[in-house]
C-alpha cells in the first residue's frame, strides 16, 4: 500500500490522484547562489570591478579554469585572477551563463562575448552568439563578422557569412546582372571589407574562391532573412 497525497492506492486499482513534481530550479538556485557570493572562493578583477565565484563551479563548466585551478598557477594559489581582456559586462555575462546556462543580453553583445566564450572554452555559449550574429548578418557587418568568426574558430559563423555573399551574387544573378554590378560590390566597400583586405588577406581569397566555384542557378537562400544596413 503506497499513500498518494491524501488518498490510499492500492496494488492493481487505478488512482486518478498523481504527485506533482516541483519544477527544476537548479539554474535559479545557482545563480543566486552566484549573486550572493554565498561561499564564494575566489575573485576576479575586471576592469576595476570584482566578481567573487566559486571554483568547483567554474571547473566543472570550463577546461580553462579547471587547468587554471587544479595546477600551481598564480590564480590558484593567491584564488584571484586578474582579466585585462574582457569587458566587466561581457565578464558578468559569462559568468551568469556558466552558473545558470542563460544568457539573457546575449543579442547586444555577442561579438565579444564570442571571443571570451572561445576563450574560456564555453562551445554552448559560442555557438549561441554565432547564432545571433549569423541572424543580424548585414551589408554593413558581414566582413567584420568573418573576421571575428576566423579569430575565434567559429566555423559555421564563418560559413554562414561566406554563404551571405554569396546569396547577394544570386540576387543579381536572378536580376540578370555581373555579380559585380550588385550588392556583393556594396560589401567591398565597407570599412571592414577594406580592412580585411590588409589584415586578414586569406579571408578575402576564401570569399572568392566560394563566389567562383557557385553556380548561380544552383545557390540556395540560407534561412535567416536577410538584412540590410
Amino acid at each position: 500500500v503506497s499513500v498518494v497525497q491524501d488518498s490510499v492506492n492500492i496494488s492493481g486499482q487505478s488512482n486518478t490522484n498523481t504527485l506533482k513534481v516541483p519544477e527544476c530550479r537548479l539554474a535559479e538556485d545557482l545563480g543566486n547562489l552566484w549573486e550572493t557570493t554565498r561561499f564564494t572562493d575566489c575573485s576576479f578583477y575586471v576592469g576595476g570591478q570584482e566578481f567573487k565565484a566559486h571554483k568547483s563551479v567554474l571547473a566543472a563548466r570550463s577546461p580553462v579554469f579547471n587547468a587554471m585551478f587544479e595546477h600551481e598557477m598564480e590564480e590558484s594559489k593567491k584564488n584571484r585572477v586578474e582579466i585585462n581582456d574582457v569587458d566587466p559586462e561581457v565578464f558578468k555575462e559569462m559568468m551568469r551563463f556558466i552558473y545558470t546556462g542563460k544568457a539573457p543580453n546575449l543579442e547586444k553583445m555577442a561579438d565579444n562575448l564570442l571571443a571570451a566564450a572561445d576563450k574560456y572554452a564555453l562551445e554552448r555559449l559560442k555557438v549561441m552568439c554565432e547564432e545571433a550574429l549569423c541572424s543580424n548578418l548585414s551589408v554593413e557587418n558581414v566582413a567584420d563578422i568573418l573576421i571575428l568568426a576566423d579569430l575565434h574558430s567559429a566555423e559555421q559563423l564563418k560559413a554562414q557569412a561566406i554563404d551571405f555573399i554569396n546569396v547577394l551574387r544570386q540576387l543579381g544573378c536572378k536580376d540578370g546582372k555581373n555579380w559585380n554590378s550588385n550588392q556583393a560590390t556594396d560589401i567591398m566597400e565597407t570599412a571592414g571589407w577594406k580592412s580585411m583586405i590588409h589584415s586578414h588577406p586569406h579571408l578575402v581569397a576564401e570569399a572568392f574562391r566560394a563566389l567562383a566555384s557557385a553556380q548561380c542557378p544552383q545557390f540556395g537562400i540560407p534561412r535567416k532573412r536577410l538584412k540590410q544596413s
